[in-house]
């Protein structure tokens, strides 16, 4: 939340894919770059040609480690409109904003002011310190109404109860749709939605892809599984620790898959970092941090900058709300700070779960299974993204997903009924396992 500024000051604040054949045929002529390269899967192999359709989207940075490639432009033929693809950096960031502007009983005379105003009684309710921070009673939000929600609860609460100033909205809408339903109806933070709305539709467009590049078949992925077996028969390790540092030897990273609440796989990574670290992890990916909203705040934290507010109300927030204690998402960051892993969030808006849909966990699946992937195939080109690598997730995001019983669409891409999605493990090519009862880790069955 930020007092209002003017347009130019917010613009300046701001897989191994491996298991079907490609059902999509090439669009005459060729088709695009990527689906030129899902022809050559066959002959390449999955992961080599996964990489060379990932390149293609990579948004190249300094800690990237290569050279940007030249561009070489032509001149469309016709009139047909040249369509640019997003790159992954937008994608797996919020657009600037404000999300999310509204104003006091003030009368204002300015001529972009916002059409959300509140009445005395609304504005008086709000929060002092936002209405403190509102240069004539006018208040621009920046963050999307889930990590309001997370960071500011009380403003999230008594300003989506505001469902006047959401015309377009259902009686029945929650209050994220009704903050979202009054950003869409100002011409002045429209555009940041319209943003947010192309970064689903480039998931959307992605998961599809992805699907379509997958050619694992049943047996590959049993042959996968049995060594994922094998390496934990043959260590003969006496501990939870010694299975990791049997897998570790073998694979790049291993998933953790398990439940989010009371799961006791954040205990053990707390008080166990410093072994962790010794056998050669040096970055944890977690699904219960959207790099949208909280990466770079954990990345200052990492750094040993004092924790951002917005950070600790999150990580208090899910602590308590998953009941994990003094054990959980905050000691784990706090221990990778001492030790100096890196930690880097799986999940975004764009991946979120959709709303009164009957095919929800498939969608959720898709587009986190997709995002998820992006973020490791990315950040394992940096510099800085040396060793190995654990994953915590639910197991639903482990192994290939059962088709949905209808045909889906994951932000308007199409599915068809009874399509499987593959895991996290299989799009990267790692193990999958659990922390069982016994403190012992084994392959998940449904990986």
């Amino acid at each position: 939340m930020r007092a209002q500024q003017t347009g130019d000051e917010q613009w300046k604040d701001s897989q191994r894919p491996g298991a079907a054949k490609a059902v999509r045929q090439p669009r005459p002529g060729g088709g695009t770059p990527a689906e030129s390269m899902l022809s050559l899967q066959r002959l390449a192999g999955n992961a080599a040609v996964s990489r060379a359709v990932e390149e293609q989207r990579h948004a190249h940075t300094a800690d990237c480690g290569h050279t940007p490639p030249v561009q070489r432009s032509t001149e469309p033929s016709g009139s047909a409109p040249v369509v640019q693809r997003m790159q992954q950096d937008e994608l797996h960031q919020h657009p600037p904003g404000p999300a999310l502007r509204v104003r006091g009983p003030r009368k204002s005379r300015a001529s972009d002011r916002t059409p959300n105003a509140l009445g005395a009684a609304e504005w008086d309710s709000l929060p002092q310190a936002t209405r403190d921070a509102g240069r004539k009673q006018r208040v621009d939000i920046d963050a999307d109404p889930q990590k309001l929600q997370e960071t500011d609860p009380l403003l999230h609460y008594n300003l989506g109860a505001v469902r006047r100033l959401a015309p377009n909205t259902a009686m029945t809408a929650g209050r994220n749709e009704v903050l979202e339903g009054m950003g869409r109806n100002d011409p002045g933070t429209l555009g940041h939605w319209n943003r947010q709305d192309a970064r689903d539709r480039q998931l959307g467009s992605d998961a599809r892809a992805v699907r379509d590049a997958y050619t694992e078949t049943p047996e590959d992925r049993q042959q996968r599984h049995r060594a994922v077996e094998e390496t934990l028969a043959e260590a003969d390790s006496q501990d939870a620790m010694g299975d990791l540092s049997a897998l570790l030897a073998r694979y790049e990273g291993v998933a953790i898959g398990g439940t989010h609440s009371g799961a006791r796989i954040w205990q053990f990574l707390c008080t166990h970092m410093e072994q962790i670290q010794a056998a050669g992890v040096r970055t944890l990916y977690l699904e219960s941090i959207r790099d949208d909203s909280y990466q770079s705040d954990v990345d200052a934290y990492l750094a040993g900058a004092d924790m951002h507010p917005d950070l600790q109300a999150f990580v208090t927030r899910y602590d308590n709300s998953m009941n994990l204690g003094t054990t959980g998402l905050g000691a784990v960051l706090e221990a990778a700070r001492t030790h100096s892993i890196r930690v880097k969030g799986l999940d975004g808006r764009p991946a979120r779960r959709p709303l009164m849909s009957a095919t929800v966990l498939y969608q959720r699946v898709a587009a986190m299974n997709t995002y998820a992937t992006q973020v490791v195939t990315n950040d394992r080109r940096r510099l800085s993204a040396t060793g190995g690598y654990l994953m915590e997730l639910g197991s639903a995001h482990t192994g290939t997903h059962k088709g949905p019983s209808q045909d889906a669409r994951v932000h308007g891409a199409q599915f068809q009924k009874d399509e499987g999605f593959p895991g996290v493990d299989d799009l990267l090519g790692i193990p999958a396992v659990g922390f069982e009862n016994d403190d012992r880790f084994r392959r998940l069955p449904n990986s």
